[in-house]
């Protein structure tokens, strides 16, 4: 997973801004929530994210992946994130042409 890139994001006074001009929320995030959110570069797993966040804030494993979880869980409530999959989103097999509705 990792940014959205049509959001519009600045540090102001030591605080991460969001600004999501296609609902025109701004988000502001908290200390842990503003480092995961510096980590999603679609390149990190939770659990990579979650050990480096132990040993930023010198907590213990178990609470940082809990914390972590709960920030990128808010990002995702609010639609500030894109998931990277592997491959395109599957369409039905039919056979093609109309369905028969009867």
């Amino acid at each position: 997973m990792k940014i959205r890139s049509d959001l519009i994001v600045r540090e102001v006074n030591g605080e991460t801004v969001i600004l999501d001009l296609s609902t025109g929320h701004l988000h502001t995030l908290n200390a842990t929530a503003s480092f995961v959110w510096h980590q999603l570069d679609g390149t990190k797993t939770v659990q990579d994210i979650a050990h480096a966040a132990s040993q930023v804030f010198d907590v213990d494993i178990g609470v940082a992946e809990r914390d972590v979880a709960t920030a990128i869980g808010g990002m995702r409530d609010q639609q500030l994130l894109q998931e990277e999959c592997g491959s395109k989103p599957k369409r039905g097999k039919g056979q093609g042409g109309a369905q028969d509705g009867g």
